[in-house]
């Protein structure tokens, strides 16, 4: 450890005045290192806060929006239901005359083939009889 000299104790203490200061000198590294750590968990703290923040106005806003959507939704849904059912009405009444129309043609067309095919038949008839003649 260390050797007696004249004054007593000296090379002792010398060693322990050494030990002590590498001791403090880790202390200081180690206490410089937490602070270090420390304010940069501080900085993103902080960001996250300011984050949350911001967030939280943004939550506000959005449903105080949504408040006045549900509000003036069902009048507009309402409106909204009242032109759909007149258009529909509107619609199903063209479809109807549309569908009579058709029945009408469908008819005229069938009558006019009819009046087709006998003039055809009356055609060949007076082709065969004169043919014969």
């Amino acid at each position: 450890m260390g050797t007696l000299s004249m004054g007593g104790n000296i090379d002792t203490n010398n060693e322990m005045d050494i030990i002590e200061q590498q001791r403090l000198a880790a202390l200081i590294e180690i206490t410089e290192q937490h602070n270090k750590e420390v304010s940069q968990l501080k900085s993103r703290l902080e960001t996250a806060e300011k984050k949350a923040e911001k967030s939280a106005a943004q939550l506000k806003n959005m449903e105080s929006e949504l408040k006045e959507l549900r509000a003036s939704n069902p009048d507009r849904m309402k409106k909204q239901v009242k032109r759909l059912q007149e258009q529909n009405r509107t619609l199903t009444g063209e479809n109807a005359t549309l569908k009579t129309k058709q029945k009408q043609l469908t008819q005229q067309l069938n009558t006019a083939n009819q009046e087709l095919e006998q003039l055809k038949a009356e055609s060949e008839k007076t082709e065969e009889a004169e043919a014969e003649a």
